[in-house]
């Protein structure tokens, strides 16, 4: 009786050994796609952090990675750089809060903008993703389905404003979709209200008017708080929109 036993309780354990060879082999191996979807702090200036669900803000230091999934937030002195692999990259501004890779399952979803400045530089051709790259607002989503660099501005939950410096972009209204997504080039922007639709009326030649907007983030932040008021009032709507932003006075977010 006591051989049977030992013999019946052989196979079990050599199958118990078997699978705990098994699962330590699986975690030796690298997964091939891990990080691929990370993004890589090349910059950072001034307060800048990540937050991952309930987690309290973490800063960030140039050279770490941010999973996909979470919260990049930028301070009033807050700027920073980051690449994705492929070529793709971005820069957040101060003031702002985005996403990053919020839908994980559309390879194409770069990341949500709740409200801020961000500059996104689409790269196509490296990446193994989708044919198309998206970046969403509270008030639009807009495609790329080629290289495009342009800049976004979100005030709060009721304007984007689309600024594209290279290349071309769609514009849709992520609240009233209607008909087809707005084409907008290099050299145009469009601003979008949150309860009203597209129009094909561009806001266009901004980016030639307003090229103070470069100068200030050459600057920094310490003279965009500082434009005064009699100027702000000869600007037209976009220009007052990233004025009043850059200086707080349409949000007094930390």
């Amino acid at each position: 009786m006591r051989i049977l036993f030992r013999l019946s309780i052989f196979p079990s354990f050599l199958s118990i050994l078997a699978g705990s060879a098994a699962a330590q082999a699986g975690v030796g191996q690298a997964d091939p796609n891990a990080g691929q979807d990370e993004a890589r702090a090349v910059y950072v200036e001034g307060q800048v952090s990540r937050i991952s669900g309930e987690d309290l803000p973490w800063a960030l230091s140039a050279g770490e990675r941010v999973p996909v999934r979470q919260i990049i937030t930028t301070g009033p002195d807050g700027v920073a750089r980051f690449e994705v692999r492929g070529g793709t990259s971005f820069e957040i501004f101060s003031k702002s809060r985005v996403a990053f890779r919020q839908n994980s399952a559309s390879a194409g979803d770069l990341m949500d903008i709740e409200y801020g400045r961000v500059k996104i530089n689409f790269v196509f051709g490296l990446q193994r993703h989708s044919p198309v790259q998206r970046v969403m607002t509270p008030v639009v989503i807009v495609t790329a389905r080629a290289n495009a660099a342009f800049t976004i501005l979100q005030i709060e939950d009721q304007t984007t404003r689309v600024d594209v410096q290279s290349g071309e972009v769609f514009v849709q209204h992520a609240l009233l979709p209607r008909g087809e997504s707005t084409p907008v080039k290099a050299g145009d922007a469009i601003i979008v209200n949150r309860d009203e639709p597209i129009t094909r009326k561009l806001d266009r030649g901004t980016l030639y008017r307003y090229a103070y907007r470069s100068i200030i983030d050459a600057m920094g932040v310490f003279i965009s708080r500082r434009l005064p008021d009699r100027f702000i009032e000869n600007m037209d709507d976009g220009a007052v929109l990233e004025a009043r932003y850059v200086r707080g006075s349409s949000t007094n977010r930390p």
